[in-house]
């Protein structure tokens, strides 16, 4: 009998994924230019530049671009650098059941190794789709109990799914799929204790490097354990206490059933709904944030599991502040990148706002994994305001629309390039399917042209 590792190597390397409707394919594309976008602005702060300087210190082959860095490097750095980056503004993309980034790893994977191979358009879409359906299920077998574990889900599950949308790119056969998920299993890790910090950009930037190392070592016939996942030692029991059987794989296809958030702020998923109560608190009070005495946040539980409640020291910490990102909408009447500067957190009048503001843990919000939130606001007249969002912006019933994401692509790429390569980029993820290789829109990426 097959194991669940090698049941799920032959469906990557089988058909299935060649039957995604044309819905599947178009989020696909969404999907890409909204982790060009996030990779771009993301390429100026400093964990991607570090983990740059050291990468690109040594000899290395030039075969994969480096996103908004102007230069090249071998795929694994690549890979490395540019999914620091992707992840670097916590601005990607999110998917329920997975409670992980599933697009940041997979294109940070698997661009250098396509880019380097010579891989076509279509054979991106395919492998994309395979490792986001391999990510998602193990989600969905695995949590809530893996997150709450502590594990950070798109570093431990996304390198598995990531290693085999890289052995899908790469032609591998069943046999070779299951040795680099194996290898894969071992390679993952990823603490959410480090949330806040440069290294949850990291997380994702390994799980990339990680991915395609696994595969590239498969490749040439490097071996693992056909139980890493469901053995006594193996992934299921070892990451989450538990030995579930697998899921069906494409039935249906995980981009159609649980699909994908597309954020429109730059911070953390569960500060997404709070933010969207203040913004329209906000709208109601024309603006004078000045009048607000008191502040009350209620959020669900999951909230809490991620977020950070000590005051931010940084910006990355205040990504993850729900009180920040509260305090930034209510009185800028938005919440962009400029809010998660040092000399925003410095911000005196942005700290005397915060300390108005009170979060509480509520039983009455649904338990829907988006991270529902009702903010209350008192004046100083007296009267009492609410606004309650059971679905953020970019959530299950409110997504964002392909127009918002290719705006979102041209606000966050205009740090790195020029319009003219912004407006060919876009061109080239739109026709991604007719693409015979991605070298231009990679090349593209780099913003030397």
């Amino acid at each position: 009998m097959s194991t669940p590792l090698e049941d799920i190597a032959s469906w990557a390397a089988g058909p299935a994924v060649e039957a995604l409707p044309q819905q599947g394919i178009a989020l696909v594309k969404r999907a890409l230019l909204d982790t060009i976008a996030v990779t771009l602005l993301g390429s100026r702060l400093d964990a991607p530049r570090i983990v740059a300087e050291v990468e690109l210190d040594r000899p290395a082959k030039e075969q994969a671009s480096v996103f908004g860095m102007r230069r090249r490097t071998d795929v694994l750095s690549a890979a490395l650098i540019n999914g620091t980056s992707a992840h670097a503004e916590l601005f990607d993309d999110n998917n329920a059941p997975m409670i992980a980034h599933p697009s940041a790893p997979l294109f940070s994977a698997l661009l250098p190794l396509a880019q380097a191979r010579g891989a076509s358009g279509q054979a991106l879409i395919h492998a994309y789709a395979a490792g986001f359906e391999i990510g998602v299920k193990l989600g969905r077998m695995l949590n809530p109990k893996l997150y709450e574990q502590g594990w950070h889900a798109t570093r431990v599950l996304g390198v598995l799914g990531s290693a085999a949308a890289c052995c899908r790119l790469l032609g591998l056969d069943p046999k070779r799929t299951a040795a680099a998920l194996g290898v894969a299993a071992s390679m993952a890790s990823g603490i959410r204790q480090n949330f806040g910090t440069m290294t949850m950009a990291l997380h994702v930037g390994l799980t990339a490097r990680d991915a395609a190392h696994a595969a590239l070592l498969a490749e040439r016939g490097f071996g693992a354990d056909a139980r890493a996942l469901d053995g006594k030692y193996g992934f299921f029991p070892v990451f989450a206490g538990q030995n579930p059987p697998l899921l069906p794989l494409g039935e249906p296809f995980e981009l159609l059933a649980s699909g994908i958030i597309f954020k429109p702020y730059p911070s953390g998923a569960p500060t997404h709904a709070a933010v969207d109560a203040a913004l329209a608190l906000r709208k109601r009070i024309a603006g004078d944030w000045s009048q607000i005495r008191r502040v009350t946040c209620l959020v669900h539980p999951w909230n809490a599991m991620t977020l950070r409640e000590e005051e931010p020291r940084d910006p990355l910490q205040a990504k993850v502040n729900l009180r920040y990102c509260i305090a930034a909408a209510l009185r800028d009447g938005e919440l962009s990148y400029r809010h998660f500067s040092q000399a925003a957190v410095d911000d005196e009048e942005l700290a005397a706002l915060r300390g108005r503001i009170e979060v509480r843990i509520s039983p009455d919000l649904p338990d829907n994994n988006e991270f529902p939130a009702e903010v209350r606001i008192e004046l100083a007249g007296g009267e009492a305001l609410a606004e309650r969002r059971e679905v953020p912006p970019g959530g299950s019933s409110r997504p964002l629309t392909e127009d918002q994401v290719l705006e979102k692509l041209r606000t966050c790429a205009a740090v790195a390039l020029a319009p003219a390569a912004v407006e060919r980029i876009i061109e080239s993820v739109l026709r991604l399917e007719m693409l015979a290789q991605v070298e231009s829109l990679c090349a593209d990426l780099e913003g030397r042209r």
